[in-house]
């Protein structure tokens, strides 16, 4: 967090969360069949590499 943001205690863990569900939500507005982010329990997030040239 203190990596992305200038003050990250003024931000939360679910901070990122809710970015991920917003990309998430647009990236499913241009292709419905595809979702290139894959979740990481207790880690985080990456792109899926198969699905990151198609987007």
């Amino acid at each position: 967090m203190a990596r992305v943001w200038d003050q990250p205690e003024m931000s939360t863990d679910r901070t990122v969360d809710a970015h991920i569900k917003n990309l998430r939500k647009k990236l499913k507005a241009v292709r419905p069949d595809l979702d290139p982010i894959e979740t990481f329990r207790g880690v985080g997030y990456a792109l899926k590499a198969e699905q990151c040239g198609s987007v």
